[in-house]
């Protein structure tokens, strides 16, 4: 179920906050719109948690010179906050009542509630203007700006790999979507400036790393994709150096096409890798055929194999097919 916002209606929703607390009537539901607006601003620039807002302190913890948002807690960090949100913090920050402690605590179903008001004015459904749909939006607005994964969870406080798969998995799979889709994009960049053949993106995979060992020469790496799936890949210490390659790392990953063989049948041989999927298309030539199998995830997976050893196979339009490869055809992809 799709429940974020995009960049547009996140800025129609931050027009409106503002329009909101405009309309306000008396002093006392100035103060209290001026308060609720000052959290919408937190969580919609600073992408911080509903908990995290209602424990701040705002005069103390926000430079309103700098910008600087500190979070305290068990997922501290420091948030620049964009120059545009500064004004209207600026402005309720300037208000008496926010020198008081207690100025951004509000009871959560009474705050939830009037998120979801603000949020009707627009016809917007209330799955995507609560707290967590606002913050994760914010995520998702960051990442769509080519902000860096590991930033974007840096910002976010997403420190394990629960958090990073509950950001991964919201409004189905978004943040998974936008990083393939910058991926694919990035790599066929790289191909036309190196004068190669351009690359459709396949056999590129972003993935969260769950095992490392080290051995003399090699050290294996095993990714676990967006769509759960498993790939080992082998590099040397250097490379694992050079990645500064960790657990719960987000990491893209490349296939070599001419490293894989593909069978009608799993098989039991010392290969690390077996990938199930079905055969979108063949294309061959005297020599080569170039193999393209569709994974249940949507995600294409290129082969090239020798055309003389086709016949066996009887491979086709729709034939399912198993793809085994070794670590080593797998290569750790810089960011």
């Amino acid at each position: 179920m799709r429940n974020h916002l995009t960049r547009q209606q996140l800025e129609g929703l931050t027009l409106c906050w503002e329009q909101w607390e405009a309309e306000a009537a008396t002093r006392t539901q100035k103060n209290m719109r001026a308060r609720l607006h000052l959290i919408f601003l937190l969580m919609r620039y600073g992408g911080l948690r509903l908990g995290e807002v209602l424990a701040l302190e705002p005069r103390s913890s926000i430079d309103t010179v700098t910008g600087m948002l500190r979070v305290s807690g068990s997922n501290a960090r420091e948030i620049l906050l964009p120059v545009s949100a500064m004004r209207n913090i600026r402005r309720i920050l300037g208000l008496p009542p926010a020198a008081e402690p207690d100025f951004l605590q509000f009871d959560q179903s009474f705050l939830r509630k009037k998120f979801y008001a603000v949020g009707s004015l627009m016809d917007l459904p209330s799955a995507c203007v609560g707290p967590r749909a606002i913050r994760y939006s914010r995520g998702l607005e960051l990442l769509e700006l080519h902000v860096p994964m590991p930033l974007v969870l840096k910002f976010l406080g997403q420190q394990d790999a629960d958090q990073l798969l509950a950001f991964l998995n919201f409004s189905d799979g978004e943040a998974r979507k936008l990083l393939t889709s910058q991926a694919q994009g990035k790599d066929t960049s790289a191909s036309a400036c190196h004068g190669g053949e351009a690359d459709d993106g396949t056999n590129l995979f972003w993935g969260i790393v769950t095992r490392i060992f080290t051995g003399m020469r090699k050290v294996y790496v095993e990714i676990t994709t967006f769509s759960d799936f498993r790939l080992a890949a082998a590099c040397t210490p250097e490379e694992a150096a050079l990645h500064e390659v960790h657990e719960n790392q987000v990491l893209s990953v490349r296939v070599d096409p001419e490293r894989i063989v593909l069978s009608l049948e799993k098989s039991s041989m010392s290969l690390a890798n077996c990938v199930k999927g079905v055969v979108d298309s063949l294309h061959s030539d005297m020599v080569e055929t170039f193999v393209c199998v569709g994974l249940p995830d949507g995600t294409t997976l290129r082969a090239t194999v020798d055309t003389c050893t086709l016949d066996n196979m009887h491979l086709r339009d729709g034939k399912k097919v198993y793809a085994h490869f070794a670590s080593s055809a797998v290569r750790l992809v810089a960011d």
